[in-house]
């Protein structure tokens, strides 16, 4: 799933350059985020998810409209456990690491303040939330980051949709956009902050403390909800 998402994100930056768009118009931005669970969702995930979101976008010329596309990440917990790495071999142990992960991907349309010092924009999205719990294992002791196996154990997705507000703060300009063959150089540099709500349509899905182990099973205490989420952005951006 994740490769797919950034091989679209590159089949939509190719198309634009394919069409000779003007690349002064081109806009990339890095964020962290909060992601807060709300209605039912926050029911059953009371805490915070953290984690990246990267958006490329593309703002028509001579216009207070931009569309693009934004794939984010979060972390909603993980927990851990020591185990035997096989029946027959009982001394021998690993450690067990889940995580309880959510990708999030989504198109939208902002509309943008005209050119100033610091740009309100609104937002109007649509895409999914794509829930997995990725287990992985690892050799126990100091110095062990280096997972030996890893498996998603268990996923789903749902679609979602939403709206959102914000501001790009410029830090830097070029001074004059016109001066020579600067169609790849950063035109501006600027601070992003944002919030979004996102309501989404029902999934299941794990949380910390869902994956137990008793008598040599395991069992998954599978959670189900709509998942609307409120999610905060604070980080920086490029524009072309």
């Amino acid at each position: 799933m994740k490769k797919r998402l950034l091989s679209l994100l590159t089949l939509i930056f190719s198309f634009v350059s394919f069409q000779n768009l003007d690349a002064r118009q081109l806009h990339a931005t890095l964020d962290f985020s909060l992601g807060a669970p709300q209605g039912a969702f926050s029911n059953e995930i009371e805490r915070l998810g953290a984690g990246l979101n990267i958006s490329g976008g593309y703002q028509f010329r001579e216009s207070p409209f931009m569309i693009g596309l934004d794939l984010g990440f979060s972390n909603f917990g993980s927990d851990s456990r020591d185990e035997p790495l096989s029946t027959t071999i009982p001394n021998l142990r690993v450690q067990v690491e889940n995580s309880y992960n959510l990708a999030i991907g989504n198109l939208f349309l902002r509309f943008v303040a005209p050119e100033m010092a610091v740009k309100p924009y609104l937002d109007a999205l649509v895409g999914f939330n794509y829930f997995y719990t990725e287990t992985t294992i690892r050799e126990r002791g100091f110095g062990s980051a280096e997972p030996v196996l890893r498996d998603t154990n268990f996923e789903d997705i749902a679609l979602n949709y939403g709206f959102g507000s914000g501001v790009m703060i410029n830090v830097y300009r070029r001074g004059n956009r016109d001066e020579g063959n600067n169609a790849h150089n950063v035109n501006s540099a600027y601070v992003n902050i944002g919030a979004r709500y996102l309501f989404g349509n029902e999934a299941e899905y794990l949380k910390k403390g869902s994956i137990t182990r008793e008598n040599g099973e395991v069992s998954f205490d599978v959670q189900r909800s709509k998942t609307d989420l409120l999610y905060f952005k604070l980080g920086v951006g490029i524009a072309f």
